[in-house]
């Protein structure tokens, strides 16, 4: 069966991660992060009850918990009922279920020069020790 399988990173309920993660692969938050998550080219949820603290970059994010910071996706931001968004968005398509509490702006027509400081800002930081 020639097909290539994706993995996915679930970041636990009481996980929390104090820094920047690049993936290559899709992400699901249940925990907390405070930092920046780059995965590009892949889906990145904020599960109910997780909160991150950062800027998001993907090709489409789901949040139905908190996230602070910047939220940058190539396909569509969906924020659902049960999240909070504190922090601007730059996707194409923006999706805001009634019962979600937004404050920021949003930015349709920016998403590839978001994409492009994003990946420089990430790969010009400096590794942090484990």
């Amino acid at each position: 069966m020639g097909g290539t399988i994706i993995m996915n990173t679930t970041i636990g309920k009481g996980i929390t991660i104090t820094g920047s993660i690049q993936a290559a692969e899709p992400v699901t938050i249940s925990g907390t992060v405070n930092g920046d998550v780059l995965a590009s080219d892949f889906d990145v949820t904020v599960e109910a009850g997780a909160h991150v603290e950062g800027a998001v970059t993907a090709r489409s994010i789901t949040v139905r918990g908190r996230s602070t910071g910047r939220l940058i996706a190539r396909e569509v931001v969906r924020v659902l009922h049960s999240a909070a968004v504190k922090g601007d968005v730059a996707a194409p398509r923006i999706s805001l279920e009634e019962g979600a509490t937004f404050n920021g702006s949003v930015e349709p027509a920016k998403v590839d020069a978001a994409m492009i400081v994003a990946h420089y800002r990430n790969k010009n930081q400096p590794a942090r020790p484990a």
